[in-house]
């Protein structure tokens, strides 16, 4: 029993002769990539979303996110990969912000323990990512407040200034120092 052989040319093709068309590709949510519930959990990760948070990582003195460090996690890392992603499928516009961050906010705590401190990343009031950051040995502390003493006179170094009301810094963004 012969069963037909497809023809040169037939392969990917449906009945008709078309081409199948492309399954529309989804957005990386929130609830995808972090535990979070809710609004947000179904909302897509914005462009304004990740920009917020990399000034609310950037504004904290002394802090360096792990992945910069040589790796863990970054939640800022992370939804800068997520939005461009979504702005190429075509599920948020460049520029634009959720609905849930844009309500309630991006921010970014420090607590101080022992040796060091954890900072805690917030979209819209729930966790997107925590870590623990050591505390630099004495001699580097001073080596740091030298180079930022330096770096502040003439205008060649980088301020303090926190994310939130800074020049230029994305709406929404925050950081908050305790202990």
């Amino acid at each position: 029993m012969a069963q037909p052989q497809p023809r040169r040319g037939d392969h990917g093709l449906q009945q008709g002769g078309k081409a199948p068309a492309a399954a529309p590709q989804e957005p990386i949510k929130y609830g995808d990539a972090f535990k979070v519930k809710g609004e947000l959990a179904g909302q897509p990760i914005a462009p304004r979303d990740a920009a917020a948070m990399r000034s609310a990582e950037d504004s904290v003195p002394g802090v360096q996110v792990p992945q910069e460090s040589g790796g863990g996690f970054s939640a800022a890392a992370f939804m800068e990969t997520a939005a461009q992603y979504n702005e190429a499928v075509g599920a948020v516009r460049p520029g634009q912000a959720s609905d849930a961050a844009a309500k309630h906010g991006i921010n970014l705590t420090q607590d101080a323990v022992p040796g060091g401190k954890i900072v805690t990343e917030f979209v819209a009031g729930q966790v997107v990512g925590q870590y623990a950051v050591a505390e630099a040995p004495a001699a580097q502390q001073q080596d740091a407040a030298g180079a930022k003493a330096a770096g502040s006179e003439g205008g060649a170094g980088r301020g303090e200034a926190g994310a939130a009301g800074a020049p230029g810094a994305p709406a929404g963004a925050t950081a908050a120092r305790r202990g």
